[in-house]
């Protein structure tokens, strides 16, 4: 009887009897950076800071004169530990979105409030904070992406983290190889879940109790007509405007494969297939078989790509027909891979954290500790511009008080200059009439004098 043991690497290998387990791991603990982000609370400017009064503070500011600066709501961020002010720090920051300061947001803002969520495990508020970019403007970076992704798929929340993945495809940005490790892996298992329909965001209102039912009279909805100067013509971008939850899955395959070599891996191959067909671009899937034909796809893509045909409600599609003859016909054209899917991707993730993980955590301690100078020049500048506003509001009034001293002791000398300026200022009204208003003479125009003889 073997001996259990544990693999040195990130996928460790654990072998009971002649069974070989595959055990997934991801990220480990080190990548979180606990000790270098938990820095920033022993910093004089956020260890003196009270939360509380903070934010009376900053909604007193933004009620009067509807201004919040960049660094209180850094510092804001940045001080939250525990869950009391989860959803005030979304507030704040979805006023300060509404003002001319919101272009001077720091990084650390968006970095703080992501790791808020997460700590408190608000996955789905998380969600609709990023996917509201113009309310919020908060986007993951790629260390935050990764923390993100990491902790989602620990908890077996492949749905969020799917819903993740489509916004990182949004973004075009998989230039991070670890993030898009796990972004490949996220869609996978949400694809594979036999449940995966709708994102909790995204799904279809069910109809309420209260509404008319089948053989009931529906009420008529009241129409509100608004007056507009022109009507725009409807526009769909094929991009931030999707909103099914196929389409935007199908679409971050697509972005996925390309980002792995596309034809050049089967990786690549099987997911850029897979994502057309599921974004439904049966046109350009059937480009895509002609034109890699003799390319290797897996056999697991393969029926994923068969099973999504047959769920398709229109089946009298043209394309969706021919594209549907084409995938009968891809043993022939296309070989065919046998390994599991998965195992193909888990082995890029252990790859791209083995070769890149180390190097990430370095360089966001680094990071962290920049933040923090970062946050206390901003104060410091901050601070300068206040007190030079001060002293300019101070010399302004010392001037004002110098001049009217000015005229206190040179009164005589100036007598004749003060009364011209007083008789300046002075206002003269027009008389008032309080008789009888004359009745205004009319004339009429038709009206032909008499002759006047003259006398001899």
């Amino acid at each position: 009887m073997l001996k259990l043991f544990r693999a040195p690497s990130r996928l460790g290998i654990v072998a009971r009897g002649s069974l070989w387990v595959s055990r997934r791991t991801f990220l480990s603990d080190a990548y979180q950076c606990r000790e270098a982000w938990n820095a920033r609370l022993a910093t004089p400017l956020l260890e003196k800071i009270n939360l509380d009064t903070l934010y009376y503070d900053l909604e007193q500011r933004f009620q009067q004169r509807n201004k919040i600066s960049a660094i209180d709501i850094d510092i804001y961020a940045n001080k939250l530990v525990d869950e009391s002010h989860v959803e005030e720090v979304a507030d704040l920051l979805y006023k300060f979105r509404l003002t001319e300061e919101t272009s001077s947001t720091l990084d650390s803002t968006h970095h703080a409030l992501v790791r808020n969520y997460l700590d408190h495990r608000c996955y789905g508020q998380l969600i609709e904070v990023l996917n509201n970019r113009i309310g919020y403007g908060v986007f993951l970076d790629a260390y935050s992406a990764n923390l993100t992704l990491d902790q989602l798929l620990k908890g077996k929340e492949f749905r969020y983290a799917a819903r993740v993945a489509t916004l990182l495809a949004l973004q075009e940005d998989f230039s991070n190889p670890i993030t898009k490790a796990l972004a490949l892996y996220s869609c996978y298992r949400y694809a594979k879940a036999p449940d995966a329909e709708h994102f909790d965001d995204l799904a279809p209102a069910e109809q309420g109790a209260g509404e008319a039912g089948e053989g009931q009279k529906k009420k008529k909805k009241e129409e509100i007509k608004v007056r507009v100067k022109f009507l725009r013509n409807e526009y769909f971008d094929d991009h931030f405007d999707l909103t099914d939850s196929q389409l935007l899955l199908g679409k971050t395959f697509v972005e996925l494969g390309r980002a792995y070599g596309g034809a050049g891996s089967v990786i690549g191959t099987s997911c850029e297939l897979l994502g057309l067909t599921m974004y439904r671009k049966y046109e350009q899937a059937c480009e895509f078989v002609k034109q890699n034909a003799g390319k290797e796809l897996n056999e697991e893509a393969l029926q994923m790509i068969r099973s999504t045909l047959e769920k398709e409600p229109n089946k009298e599609d043209e394309q969706l027909v021919a594209f549907t003859e084409a995938v009968d016909k891809l043993e022939a054209s296309m070989k065919i891979g046998k390994d599991s899917f998965e195992k193909l991707i888990l082995e890029q993730v252990k790859q791209s954290v083995g070769e890149h993980e180390k190097q990430q955590i370095e360089a966001q301690a680094k990071l962290y500790t920049e933040w923090c100078n970062l946050r206390q020049q901003r104060v410091d500048e901050e601070l300068e511009r206040m007190q030079r506003a001060k002293r300019l509001q101070e010399i302004e009034q010392l001037a004002v008080e110098m001049e009217k001293e000015e005229q206190k002791l040179w009164f005589f000398e100036n007598e004749d200059k003060i009364d011209l300026q007083i008789d300046s200022k002075r206002v003269f009204y027009p008389k008032r009439w309080f008789g009888k208003k004359k009745k205004p003479r009319t004339v009429d125009v038709d009206y032909v004098p008499p002759e006047v003889r003259q006398r001899n």
